[in-house]
């Protein structure tokens, strides 16, 4: 379907673009690039070079608008060349390849507005536009020989000389916002056009060393975001090599960078006598990092491929955890050829600090590391207060490593659960380091699944408990710690301690609990990873009192994917049963879940029982059962279980002997079954049967066996009860006992109307409670009273 040819918008364009002053166009534009992205049809339609007379009107058009444009962008006013860089980037974008073969003169245009001293934000759009255009043209071939390549350079100067003024201008640093834009730019273009920028690489490396691991020894800040794209630059530099040597480069430079942070580490880390022993073989050059206990800790140097000096344990902890994020930018951005990541020279670095463990308060000295005597008591405090980050910057790179290797990390997966524990035992207070955990933690237990051993299930107690502490506590279920009556020191009472009188007012029973403010990431991965428990640990492993509290969590935080882990993948205890089932709380919680839906109607807790029981089974299910016999006596979670246990199942029992009962019942002898074990396939011992009638309902409830079993201690009756619901009284009759149908033995059972003979019977009594009308009363007591005997 084809658009309208010349579309209003390019007419009221032009002819706004005509009447309007210079001055006035900024607050037009919104208005102008509105106009202008609805003329993609004539902008992206082929056009002669040069418009006449004969030309279409739309052609007329487009040509002038492209005039005006390059007009604009070769301005006397600032303002004019604002809207002209503005404009020329928004054609581009719409008209695709017809703008891009005709774009050099706006090529040359962008170049010269951005070695001029206009505003920041016109060279940070210069920036952007050219960016664009060159990145189009890479498709093609013949445009990026005829445009991009005359032109990249003086781009790339251009840049250069903004971000590092000859010193005989007097030009201003340019701000972090237009930095980062360059930055950005080079990113972008590397990948494109290395061979182009090889020339640029040195110059570009020693720009972005001010930025990729910053200290307070610099004396200015550096916005995280640009640390981040100047380290992302370095990174990619290695491309700009010669064919072949890219990869070599590559791991060079990463060699570099950790030879670097062992060298900061040792100056760091002084006062700690530290028991980590490098597996690579890193030593320490005793000339160039020699420790020197008479200075403070100092590092870097002015040289262009080294990163500047700095001073101090602060400082110094900053460039650690640069240097760590660096590392972790160089595993996690792509390269064009394949490169050899050495993963234990990085798995080296997290062990050595993992092996350090700060002192905690309550815990023995032992457990600690030893302390350097030469160093004084306040660098060793500077030290515990920056080691929390050091430790958050490791674990955030064993993240990133688990990210980009995937399954390769299973070899050193369980290493790394190792040194995350360790080092979260020491800093689980903070909020980042127990999101990273949690982040970290879900990624190794979905590697490991259930190899994992039980004492490695057990050592993940303390990140379970904070989890479950952390959800409680974002959904407002978490209890107030409750303040003591006296506050002591040392075993004496305090004085001088004020103490909060309102606390120990009698609160209302909401007031208990308190809501904990968290951020919506660490709520997500301590969600995510309470569910990874249940599906990925060994249930067998987790102590029951750590699985109540989860299980407690889940239903709380309302956690669907977690609590429908915890059904699929229950905990058995020693005797084979699941005591805890919360699949009725799931679908409470969520009854419209399809999922939920899904395992309510497919799920059945198969050893809820003994062993040798299946409970919930459904009764739709027994095609062997004759449909004259319709039952609802199925198990259920609704019903207690201990009625399938205690009553004899409904079944037909075959016995030994066939013995002939006499008239008296006091001498008649008992029969023994020798098939007596519960059958859970059948049904309830009791089965209900319902006659309707237009003027009666009656329930008429059957004994299942008539045949009891030989007890010396005491005489169990089964009772049988019929009830008529439409009479008014009530009245205990003496009824048949009921024979063995299997048998078909003849047999005779007495019944007397004296209370005392039935009492003195070994038969089985049955009392009829009826409740009869009034005009059958004396017909119905006559029948009753009547003894059946069968010869």
């Amino acid at each position: 379907m084809a658009f309208v040819a010349l579309p209003p918008e390019l007419r009221n364009l032009c002819r706004r673009l005509t009447t309007t002053k210079v001055e006035q166009l900024p607050a037009l534009l919104p208005s102008l690039l509105k106009d202008l992205l609805r003329c993609q049809e004539p902008l992206s339609k082929p056009q002669e070079a040069k418009a006449s007379e004969s030309s279409s009107e739309s052609a007329i058009l487009v040509h002038k608008l492209k005039t005006q444009i390059s007009a604009l962008l070769n301005s006397r006013t600032v303002q004019g060349r604002f809207v002209g860089v503005t404009l020329v980037k928004a054609a581009i974008e719409t008209g695709g390849w017809e703008c891009l073969r005709t774009s050099e003169s706006w090529v040359r245009g962008l170049l010269s507005a951005l070695q001029r001293k206009d505003p920041a934000v016109i060279k940070d759009l210069c920036v952007v536009t050219v960016v664009k255009i060159y990145s189009l043209m890479h498709a093609y071939p013949t445009l990026v020989r005829e445009i991009v390549t005359p032109n990249l350079p003086t781009f790339a100067s251009a840049c250069l000389q903004i971000l590092k003024p000859p010193a005989s201008s007097k030009a201003a640093k340019a701000p972090n916002g237009l930095i980062e834009t360059i930055f950005e730019a080079f990113s972008t273009i590397i990948p494109l056009y290395p061979t182009t920028l090889r020339q640029f690489a040195s110059k570009i490396r020693a720009e972005t060393r001010l930025y990729i691991a910053p200290t307070i020894s610099d004396g200015g800040i550096i916005p995280a975001s640009l640390q981040a794209s100047s380290r992302r630059l370095a990174v990619r530099l290695h491309m700009t090599a010669v064919k072949g040597g890219d990869s070599t480069e590559w791991a060079k430079h990463l060699d570099g960078l950790i030879k670097t942070f062992h060298s900061t580490a040792d100056q760091v880390f002084r006062a700690v006598q530290e028991s980590w022993e490098s597996a690579p073989g890193h030593v320490s050059d005793p000339t160039t990092h020699r420790v020197d206990f008479d200075k403070e800790p100092q590092g870097g140097n002015s040289s262009p491929e080294q990163l500047p000096s700095w001073t101090g344990i602060y400082a110094g902890s900053e460039r650690m955890i640069g240097l760590l994020n660096f590392i972790g930018d160089y595993i996690r951005c792509r390269t064009k050829t394949a490169v050899t990541i050495p993963i234990s020279a990085v798995v080296d670095i997290t062990t050595r600090i993992s092996s350090i463990m700060p002192p905690i308060p309550g815990k023995e000295k032992t457990s600690s590391v030893h302390m350097n005597t030469a160093v004084g008591r306040e660098e060793r405090d500077e030290l515990w207060a920056v080691f929390p980050d050091v430790q958050l910057a490791a674990m955030r790179l064993l993240f990133t490593m688990t990210q980009r290797l995937g399954r390769n990390f299973v070899p050193i997966a369980q290493e790394s659960l190792e040194q995350l524990l360790r080092m979260f035992e020491s800093s689980y207070r903070l909020p980042d380091i127990r999101m990273i955990t949690y982040l970290l933690a879900t990624e190794i237990l979905q590697l490991c699944r259930p190899t994992m051993a039980k004492p490695t299930v057990e050592g993940l107690t303390l990140v379970i408990k904070t989890c479950c502490r952390d959800l409680l506590g974002s959904a407002g279920h978490l209890k107030r710690p409750k303040q003591s009556a006296s506050t002591t020191q040392d075993g004496l009472k305090s004085k001088s301690i004020s103490q909060n009188a309102d606390a120990f007012l009698n609160n209302k029973a909401e007031d208990e609990f308190m809501t904990v403010s968290l951020d919506a990431d660490h709520v997500s991965s301590a969600t995510a990873l309470l569910a990874t428990l249940f599906s990925h640990v060994p249930q067998q492993y987790l102590p029951s009192s750590i699985r109540s509290h989860m299980l407690r969590t889940a239903i709380l935080s309302q956690n669907r994917d977690a609590q429908v882990a915890s059904v699929l993948h229950p905990a058995r205890d020693r005797s084979g049963r699941i005591p805890q089932v919360i699949l009725p709380y799931l679908t409470q919680q969520f009854p419209r879940d399809e999922s939920v839906e899904i395992l309510r109607f497919n799920f059945r807790p198969a050893t809820t029982g003994p062993r040798n029981y299946i409970m919930d089974v459904d009764e739709e299910l027994r095609e062997d059962e004759p449909e004259a016999k319709p039952s609802s006596n199925g198990f259920s979670f609704d019903r207690p279980f201990e009625s399938s246990f205690t009553n004899p199942p409904d079944f037909p029992t075959v016995p030994t002997r066939t013995t002939e009962l006499p008239a008296d019942p006091s001498s008649a002898p008992k029969i023994e079954n020798t098939v007596k074990a519960p059958n859970p396939f059948l049904s309830k011992p009791f089965s209900e049967t319902i006659v309707r009638s237009e003027e009666q309902t009656t329930t008429v409830v059957q004994p299942i066996n008539s045949l009891k079993r030989k007890n010396e201690d005491a005489e169990i009756a089964v009772l049988k009860r019929v009830e008529i619901d439409t009479t008014t009284s009530s009245i205990a009759v003496p009824a048949p006992s009921a024979i063995n149908t299997r048998s078909q033995a003849p047999t005779t059972s007495g019944v007397g109307g004296d209370q005392e003979d039935d009492e003195e019977s070994d038969n089985e009594s049955v009392h009829l409670n009826m409740e009869l009308d009034s005009d059958e009363e004396e017909e119905d007591n006559d029948d009753d009273d009547d003894g059946v005997k069968e010869d």
